[in-house]
């Protein structure tokens, strides 16, 4: 199966298009395609990002300096799933408690799958979550959860959309 990538610069106060993006994908109701997370770097930005070889990933207790968060819709059928979040971070274990303790938990219904130091936090989406509560939360979630630079106002989606 052939997969489109495509980018939406944004706002991170104004993400509509971005939920519109969201909204597409659960349209379909197989599951298929992502969205992925990004604050835009400034080229100074991405030069304070540590670089790490393949081998150092392999071995690394944590995640990326730069936090990354994905988005999955939910799949119906045979397979059922609900929509699930990701942030990958480097902030080492327990990065929702962290989060508590800054009054950003995650919200009604959604249900923790995992916080792990390196492979970070996925939680499960209740039917109906409201996209732009969502693309919030990931990106206060990121912007939080980052090592080195701070992220921006400015961030970009990248949408993996199965060709039809």
């Amino acid at each position: 199966m052939a997969i489109t990538i495509s980018d939406i610069e944004f706002h991170r106060d104004e993400h509509q298009r971005v939920v519109a993006a969201i909204q597409r994908l659960e349209r379909r109701g197989d599951g298929q395609g992502w969205i992925n997370f990004t604050p835009c770097l400034t080229e100074e930005e991405h030069s304070r990002v540590p670089k790490r070889s393949a081998l150092g990933d392999f071995f690394a207790g944590r995640g990326p300096a730069v936090a990354m968060a994905t988005w999955t819709p939910v799949a119906q059928g045979a397979k059922p799933r609900p929509a699930q979040i990701g942030v990958e971070h480097g902030t080492g274990p327990k990065a929702l408690d962290r989060l508590a303790e800054v009054g950003v938990e995650l919200p009604k219904g959604w249900v923790k799958r995992q916080d792990h130091a390196k492979y970070g936090i996925v939680a499960e989406l209740p039917d109906g979550e409201n996209p732009s509560v969502v693309v919030t939360w990931l990106i206060v979630a990121s912007t939080l959860l980052r090592t080195v630079v701070e992220p921006g106002e400015d961030w970009i989606a990248l949408v993996h959309e199965p060709d039809a």
